[in-house]
This record gives C-alpha cells, sequence and structure tokens, in this order.
C-alpha cells in the first residue's frame, strides 16, 4: 500500500517537475523528500509523502500559471483556491482520488494525493527578530485552522488534551476574523522582510528552520526512483541544518508515515482501501 502511494506522489511531483521546466521556475526537493534522494536515491522507505521548495518568487509564479499549465488531473490548492484550506503552503493534487488525513474535519473540493509545495521567505538576521515573526507568523496560521475546522490535536484515535484546551484561544478569535484576510495577512507578513540572505520554509512550525538563501539558488540534480529533479548543491549544509546527522538511520520504532491518514482511494472502486 505505501508503495502505492509513493509512486502515485511521484507521477504528481513529475507534473510540477514538467510544468516548473517548461515555465522557467526553479524548484529543489526539499525536507525528507530531499534527504531521501540523497540517503536513498529516492523515497525513504517509511515515509508518506514529497515536498518541493520554491523561493516566494518562484512560487507565486507557480501559483498564477499552474491553473492553466497543469494537466486535467491535477490541479493546484491554496488557501486562496479553496475556503477551507488552512496551510500557508500549496499542493498539487490528483483529481479523482483520496488520501485523507484525520486532522482535516472538513472535506475539500479535491481530498485526493498530493505533493506539498513549500514557499522560502526571507527572515530577519537577528535571532531575536527571528522568534517574533515566527510567533506573529503561528498566531495567524492557528487562527485560520480553527477557522477551517481543523483538529491538530488528534493523535490518530487519542485527543491531545493540553493541546486541545491550547486552541480554544484560538477558535474565539476565529469567531472575529475572515478566512481572505487571515490568509492575506500572514502572506503580507511572511514576504514583508527585505532580502538577507537567510530564509525560511514557510511551514508553519512552532521552532523553525533556517537556511542561507544561495543553498536554495544554487541548484544540482540529483536522481529520485530514477527521475532527476534538482536540490540544494550545498546538500551536507542544507540537509544538516535540517536533520543534524542526517545519514544515521532512526531507531526502527520510529520509522513510521506521520500523516495519520484514515482514508485512500485510488481512484477506481476496485482500488478503493480504507485505513485501520
Amino acid at each position: 500500500m505505501l508503495r502505492r502511494v509513493q509512486l502515485t506522489q511521484l507521477e504528481i511531483a513529475k507534473e510540477i517537475k514538467r510544468v516548473c521546466e517548461e515555465n522557467g521556475i526553479r524548484y529543489f526537493l526539499d525536507a525528507g523528500t530531499f534527504l531521501g534522494a540523497v540517503r536513498h536515491g529516492g523515497f525513504i522507505p517509511w515515509d508518506d509523502d514529497m515536498d518541493i521548495g520554491m523561493l516566494r518568487s518562484d512560487y507565486e509564479k507557480f501559483c498564477r500559471i499552474a491553473p492553466e499549465k497543469l494537466k486535467k488531473e491535477y490541479c493546484l490548492q491554496t488557501w486562496y483556491t479553496e475556503p477551507n484550506y488552512g496551510l500557508p503552503f500549496g499542493k498539487v493534487m490528483k483529481r479523482g482520488t483520496v488520501y485523507l488525513e484525520s486532522k482535516k474535519t472538513r472535506r475539500l473540493q479535491e481530498n485526493g494525493f498530493y505533493v506539498d509545495i513549500f514557499p522560502f521567505d526571507d527572515v530577519p538576521t537577528s535571532e531575536e527578530g527571528r522568534k517574533d515573526l515566527a510567533r506573529r507568523l503561528l498566531q495567524i496560521y492557528r487562527v485560520r485552522l480553527m477557522k477551517c475546522g481543523y483538529k491538530p490535536w488528534m493523535e490518530e484515535d487519542r485527543i491531545l488534551w493540553k493541546k486541545r484546551l491550547g486552541y480554544v484561544y484560538y477558535q474565539i478569535r476565529a469567531l472575529f476574523a475572515a478566512k481572505k484576510e487571515l490568509a492575506r495577512a500572514y502572506d503580507a507578513l511572511a514576504e514583508s522582510i527585505p532580502e538577507t540572505g537567510l530564509v525560511c520554509e514557510q511551514s508553519a512550525m512552532t521552532a523553525p528552520m533556517y537556511f542561507e538563501r544561495s543553498w536554495c539558488e544554487e541548484l544540482a540534480m540529483y536522481s529520485f526512483e530514477g527521475v532527476a529533479f534538482p536540490g540544494p548543491k550545498e546538500y551536507d549544509k542544507f540537509l544538516t541544518a535540517m536533520y543534524g546527522d542526517y545519514m544515521r538511520l532512526p531507531p526502527e520504532n520510529e520509522r513510521e508515515n506521520r500523516h495519520q491518514i484514515v482514508q485512500i482511494d485510488f481512484g477506481t472502486e476496485t482500488q478503493k482501501e480504507e485505513t485501520k
């Protein structure tokens, strides 16, 4: 099952690759996908998603042209195209499939297999400035999540009560906020820092990671499942910043997928499966 999931995601990534390369958009393998390319030559064997990064200008260009340039079997999903989508990054999704996470309580227009596309924005050079920016972005993001009906306190079938109680504040704030204004406020703040040489992936992490901007500009080609994709040329610096000793495998009990998928449909009735 996991291997079929991975190959479906690879199919989507190849479509993103086509659109980017035909339209002069710079992109690169990111996060666990890039680690998989360097350490495994493809997917980390237990990974259940694909991640692509783009500097903000390339991300905005991709978002502008993707609705027209993607083949009809695929669509772009962002918090501007989908009212109940709560995340500050986009997804390219395969239509007619289902890959549903437990934390989403509202069905979206499309709920299928996807590849995440993360914009990278400039951040302050001072640690204090970066922490303040991250805190302000996280506040907006959490209100947007509540406005869109997400349940980040769910861990499989369990409620994490400390986290649940912490989100009551954001649920109250969401009563007085509008979805579009929250998205615009987040992006305006994320893009407000002039170029500093440091960038951050907009994945709404509580403790964001920061990278040299040049690492996202100077790219090399890497084989991922037999397909050539670009990734940071300074792979050792990039992956060390993200993971530390990235060539060391985690303990076997930590080798698991993390997206809490509760329903999978590859697009035909004969392939439909429910996870347990």
